[in-house]
């Protein structure tokens, strides 16, 4: 049997302490090979630290938690302003206040003379180590009808 995760919970039979290895209800060749598949299933699922594969808990984790507001293991936060509050221009979160290792930089672009709404939104995903290298670049692009946001292009490389 190999593994219906992550459509369909699979169902295993345990072996008990006293069948044989050639036990034809749970051969243990067959156990080891289900449960192979099985670790294979959710070890694609879950992805590895900072996947680029967009259906992965930790793509959409990181996603949520390093574009969303305060970086939740950021412990120093750095903002810069276009010209004066309140226009952000740039927001770095980092480790800690030494401002050596990087999480995410998030920059904001605006069209015309006055800076008031976003025409795009850059976060740089770095890789939370001293190396700052970066791992992953998400780019949102928008349009506006006066105030009201008409579209919003989304490119992750």
């Amino acid at each position: 049997m190999s593994t219906t995760f992550p459509t369909t919970l699979d169902t295993y039979i345990n072996p008990a302490g006293t069948d044989h290895l050639d036990n034809v209800v749970v051969l243990h060749s067959a156990q080891h090979s289900n449960l192979n598949d099985a670790v294979e299933a959710v070890e694609a699922k879950v992805g590895v630290d900072f996947s680029s594969t967009t259906n992965t808990l930790d793509f959409i984790t990181n996603l949520v938690l390093m574009t969303w507001g305060q970086h939740p293991l950021g412990g120093y936060r750095e903002t810069t302003y276009v010209t004066a509050k309140p226009f952000v221009d740039t927001v770095i979160w980092y480790t800690s206040s030494l401002k050596t290792i990087k999480l995410v930089e998030k920059t904001y672009t605006y069209a015309g003379a006055i800076p008031v709404l976003p025409s795009k939104v850059t976060l740089k995903l770095y890789d939370g180590t001293v190396a700052n290298t970066l791992k992953r670049t998400i780019e949102d692009t928008f349009v506006y009808d006066r105030v009201f946001e008409t579209s919003r292009t989304r490119i992750i490389t």
